[in-house]
């Protein structure tokens, strides 16, 4: 019965996390997509208060997963070890990388005086390491539901890790790539 009730919390955890993930990422790309400032400071503002989700669920996961690993799974399991790592490696870096940014591009959208968002404050919205880092965990996270549902061996397991980390940097290039600032809105091309 306790061992169900741990379960559950641990899952319960892993759920809030994407959960929070998914918000982060919506209010980003919609932060991208933005035409005016107040949608800007909406957004950022969300993804600011998203991001104290994260400690939570890593609570969440970890407690109970500790239980877990002690009282039924081991350490010897590989699938085990390679997700901890991943989950505290994002849980540390995660916030310490995106909070600060998005705190940054929060507070340049509340001193825009300017309907329109300025270049600069476009800028910080594109900031190429908070969009890599966002991307990174969001499939990290998906790369250790991934390995609690197979138990891949060590080999697979740090392959999915890579895979995770290569998706994760290319969706960001991607979604940056498409995104790109217009560089004149006063020219027409007619053919």
């Amino acid at each position: 019965m306790l061992y169900n009730v741990v379960l559950f919390l641990h899952i319960l955890g892993a759920v809030i996390m994407f959960m929070a993930i998914a918000i982060l990422a919506l209010s980003m790309l919609s932060m991208l997509q933005s035409k005016d400032t107040e949608n800007v400071k909406r957004w950022s503002g969300l993804a600011v208060k998203t991001d104290g989700l994260f400690p939570m669920s890593t609570v969440l996961i970890l407690l109970p997963a500790l239980y877990l690993v002690f009282s039924a799974w081991g350490w010897g399991t590989a699938w085990i070890n390679v997700s901890l790592a991943a989950l505290l490696g994002t849980s540390i870096l995660g916030p310490v990388i995106n909070l600060r940014r998005l705190k940054g591009i929060l507070a340049a959208a509340e001193a825009e005086t300017d309907a329109v968002p300025s270049p600069a404050l476009m800028n910080k919205v594109r900031d190429r390491v908070l969009w890599n880092s966002v991307s990174i965990m969001s499939m990290l996270v998906l790369g250790i539901l991934f390995l609690m549902a197979v138990k891949l061996a060590l080999l697979g397991s740090l392959i999915t890790m890579v895979l995770a980390v290569a998706f994760g940097f290319g969706i960001a290039q991607v979604i940056l790539s498409k995104t790109r600032p217009e560089t004149s809105t006063d020219t027409v091309s007619f053919r």
